[in-house]
């Protein structure tokens, strides 16, 4: 099957479009490489969840234990942010490998390789931006925070506006040299454009991945009917499924994302209309060469 080009201006409906179809192109590849990088670190940050989700619902469903402890809010307070900062952290890989699968895959076609993409192709993308990565993930993260104390618009504004920065660091080698400007120049005119994209692959991906609550569902639905209340084992599990499906049905957002990366900078830049002028203006030459010979 041909590769896709994926530096092309697209409306919102193609945008979704070439989505589905790069993920149905690259299913096998992407699905191998996905279960050797990151659903590993997912099911690690999963299990390390569990004691957590553990502690939570043992608290749910004995209270009285913890009456008159004087730090049983203080625990959790502490599950509930750790859980938070490990679901951060599942989100951050998931993007970090999805964006340097786009990257390779851009890389593949611009260099004309034919040969589908390899584990060992994505993991050395992932490990030359990880610090990079980490540094901007922290900054940006700090930056939407600070935003959001100050009556919380201000850090959906930038949020969003500085969404593409992760992309100009990864398939552009930008540096941090003004890479704010550069980012929100990408969404400048498209703000709301940017968020209603964006909702579309969350529901999207949401409606997928509620698959993976179904037996979390049941579990609540039949407590419900016989009175009585599931073991904390078996909501433990179910709820770890459905963290486990939403997550890894998280890279379909950031890939979808990256399309529209990309379409942006091929509105800004012209770099396909400009290497086909260039290409029409070699034309006439070996024409003329021809006929000389």
């Amino acid at each position: 099957m041909e590769k896709i080009n994926l530096s092309v201006e697209r409306s919102f409906s193609d945008l979704i479009t070439a989505t589905i179809n790069f993920m149905k192109q690259e299913f096998v590849p992407f699905i191998r490489a996905f279960a050797v990088i990151g659903f590993p670190v997912i099911l690690l940050v999963v299990f390390l969840m569990k004691d957590l989700l553990l502690g939570a619902l043992d608290m749910t469903y004995n209270p009285q234990q913890y009456l008159g402890t004087t730090d049983a809010f203080g625990n959790v307070m502490i599950n509930s942010m750790m859980t938070g900062l490990f679901a951060m952290i599942m989100v951050a890989w998931v993007q970090l490998f999805s964006i340097c699968y786009l990257r390779v895959y851009w890389d593949h076609y611009r260099g004309g390789v034919e040969e589908r993409i390899t584990i060992s192709e994505v993991f050395a993308m992932m490990m030359r931006k990880l610090g990079i990565f980490i540094v901007w993930s922290l900054f940006y993260m700090i930056i939407v925070v600070v935003g959001c104390l100050f009556l919380i618009v201000p850090g959906i504004y930038f949020g969003v506006a500085l969404t593409f920065g992760t992309y100009l660091i990864i398939i552009k080698d930008n540096g941090f040299d003004a890479l704010m400007s550069r980012a929100m120049a990408i969404t400048k005119g498209n703000w709301w454009r940017t968020v209603g994209y964006a909702v579309v692959l969350q529901l999207l991906v949401g409606v997928v991945a509620y698959v993976f609550s179904i037996p979390y569902m049941a579990l609540t639905v039949t407590s419900a009917f016989t009175g009585e209340m599931p073991g904390i084992y078996e909501v433990t599990f179910t709820l770890l499924l459905s963290y486990l499906g939403k997550y890894t049905l998280h890279t379909i957002v950031f890939i979808g994302l990256g399309m529209f990366f990309f379409s942006r900078s091929e509105e800004m830049e012209h770099t396909t209309l400009l290497s086909r002028i260039d290409e029409l203006g070699t034309r006439p030459e070996n024409k003329t060469d021809e006929m000389a010979d």
